[in-house]
Protein backbone atom coordinates (compact mmCIF):
# COMPACT_ATOMS: atom_id res chain seq x y z
CA UNK A 1 0.00 0.00 0.00
CA UNK A 2 1.28 3.61 -0.86
CA UNK A 3 -0.77 5.83 1.31
CA UNK A 4 -2.66 9.55 0.83
CA UNK A 5 -1.64 11.85 -1.20
CA UNK A 6 -1.80 15.00 1.17
CA UNK A 7 -2.26 17.90 -1.44
CA UNK A 8 -3.15 18.08 -5.12
CA UNK A 9 0.16 18.88 -6.54
CA UNK A 10 1.83 15.65 -4.45
CA UNK A 11 -0.93 13.45 -6.58
CA UNK A 12 -0.40 14.92 -9.54
CA UNK A 13 2.99 14.19 -8.88
CA UNK A 14 2.23 10.58 -8.64
CA UNK A 15 0.08 10.43 -11.61
CA UNK A 16 2.71 11.35 -13.79
CA UNK A 17 5.12 8.86 -12.16
CA UNK A 18 2.77 6.24 -12.61
CA UNK A 19 1.61 7.55 -16.59
CA UNK A 20 5.31 7.45 -17.30
CA UNK A 21 5.97 3.79 -15.62
CA UNK A 22 3.04 2.65 -17.96
CA UNK A 23 3.64 4.83 -21.67
CA UNK A 24 7.46 2.80 -20.91
CA UNK A 25 5.71 -0.89 -20.58
CA UNK A 26 3.45 0.13 -23.98
CA UNK A 27 6.13 1.07 -25.47
CA UNK A 28 8.19 -1.81 -24.48
CA UNK A 29 5.54 -4.09 -25.71
CA UNK A 30 5.07 -2.35 -28.66
CA UNK A 31 8.80 -3.26 -29.43
CA UNK A 32 8.49 -6.33 -28.74
CA UNK A 33 5.41 -7.05 -31.09
CA UNK A 34 7.76 -5.58 -33.85
CA UNK A 35 10.38 -7.47 -32.95
CA UNK A 36 8.62 -10.66 -33.32
CA UNK A 37 6.64 -10.02 -36.13
CA UNK A 38 9.81 -8.72 -38.24
CA UNK A 39 10.99 -12.39 -37.41
CA UNK A 40 13.41 -11.61 -35.14
CA UNK A 41 12.16 -12.71 -31.80
CA UNK A 42 11.34 -16.61 -30.77
CA UNK A 43 7.37 -17.48 -30.12
CA UNK A 44 8.37 -18.16 -26.09
CA UNK A 45 10.56 -15.25 -25.84
CA UNK A 46 7.94 -13.27 -27.00
CA UNK A 47 5.22 -14.53 -24.62
CA UNK A 48 7.11 -14.30 -21.38
CA UNK A 49 8.30 -11.13 -22.43
CA UNK A 50 4.65 -9.45 -22.80
CA UNK A 51 3.72 -11.29 -19.93
CA UNK A 52 6.04 -9.68 -17.70
CA UNK A 53 5.31 -6.16 -19.43
CA UNK A 54 1.38 -7.01 -18.43
CA UNK A 55 2.41 -8.14 -15.07
CA UNK A 56 4.43 -4.91 -14.36
CA UNK A 57 1.22 -2.68 -15.47
CA UNK A 58 -0.90 -4.55 -13.37
CA UNK A 59 1.43 -3.76 -10.63
CA UNK A 60 2.24 0.21 -11.27
CA UNK A 61 -1.65 0.38 -11.79
CA UNK A 62 -2.30 -1.51 -8.34
CA UNK A 63 0.29 0.68 -6.67
CA UNK A 64 -1.67 4.23 -8.03
CA UNK A 65 -4.94 2.17 -7.42
CA UNK A 66 -3.84 2.61 -3.66
CA UNK A 67 -2.97 6.27 -3.34
CA UNK A 68 -5.77 7.78 -1.54
CA UNK A 69 -6.62 11.06 -3.59
CA UNK A 70 -6.83 14.24 -1.50
CA UNK A 71 -9.91 16.08 -3.32
CA UNK A 72 -12.55 15.66 -5.61
CA UNK A 73 -10.03 17.83 -8.60
CA UNK A 74 -7.99 14.37 -7.58
CA UNK A 75 -10.41 12.11 -8.20
CA UNK A 76 -11.20 13.54 -11.74
CA UNK A 77 -7.29 12.82 -12.19
CA UNK A 78 -7.67 9.34 -10.87
CA UNK A 79 -10.44 8.52 -12.82
CA UNK A 80 -8.73 9.67 -15.82
CA UNK A 81 -5.85 7.84 -15.73
CA UNK A 82 -7.45 4.60 -14.44
CA UNK A 83 -9.96 4.86 -17.59
CA UNK A 84 -6.10 5.20 -19.39
CA UNK A 85 -3.80 2.13 -17.43
CA UNK A 86 -7.35 0.05 -18.38
CA UNK A 87 -7.34 0.62 -22.26
CA UNK A 88 -3.36 -0.23 -21.86
CA UNK A 89 -3.96 -3.77 -20.07
CA UNK A 90 -6.52 -4.76 -22.45
CA UNK A 91 -4.12 -3.98 -25.45
CA UNK A 92 -1.48 -5.39 -23.87
CA UNK A 93 -3.15 -8.59 -22.86
CA UNK A 94 -4.69 -9.01 -26.56
CA UNK A 95 -1.34 -9.25 -27.90
CA UNK A 96 -0.25 -11.66 -25.15
CA UNK A 97 -3.00 -13.52 -26.29
CA UNK A 98 -1.82 -13.13 -30.16
CA UNK A 99 1.42 -14.27 -29.42
CA UNK A 100 1.03 -17.11 -27.50
CA UNK A 101 -1.20 -18.49 -30.15
CA UNK A 102 1.19 -18.16 -32.21
CA UNK A 103 0.24 -15.03 -34.20
CA UNK A 104 4.05 -13.61 -34.23
CA UNK A 105 3.84 -12.52 -38.25
CA UNK A 106 0.82 -10.10 -37.55
CA UNK A 107 1.78 -9.27 -33.55
CA UNK A 108 2.35 -5.54 -34.91
CA UNK A 109 -0.96 -5.36 -36.07
CA UNK A 110 -2.42 -6.76 -32.81
CA UNK A 111 -0.11 -3.77 -30.90
CA UNK A 112 -1.00 -1.16 -33.17
CA UNK A 113 -3.39 -0.11 -30.48
CA UNK A 114 -0.77 0.35 -27.82
CA UNK A 115 0.85 3.58 -30.31
CA UNK A 116 -2.27 5.52 -28.99
CA UNK A 117 -2.24 4.38 -25.52
CA UNK A 118 1.28 5.58 -25.71
CA UNK A 119 0.06 8.77 -27.04
CA UNK A 120 -2.80 9.25 -24.39
CA UNK A 121 -0.58 8.47 -22.01
CA UNK A 122 1.74 11.49 -22.96
CA UNK A 123 -0.98 13.99 -23.39
CA UNK A 124 -2.08 13.03 -20.00
CA UNK A 125 1.43 13.52 -19.09
CA UNK A 126 1.65 16.81 -20.68
CA UNK A 127 -1.73 17.99 -19.01
CA UNK A 128 -0.68 18.03 -15.58
CA UNK A 129 2.88 19.17 -16.03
Amino acid sequence: MVGPARTLDDYERKARTTAHDAQSVVETVLLIAETAAAGHAFGPFTGVSISEQEDALAAVQGDFGSIQPPDERADALRAELNELLSSAMDDIAAVRIAARRGQASGLDDVAAPLADDSAALDAFIESIS
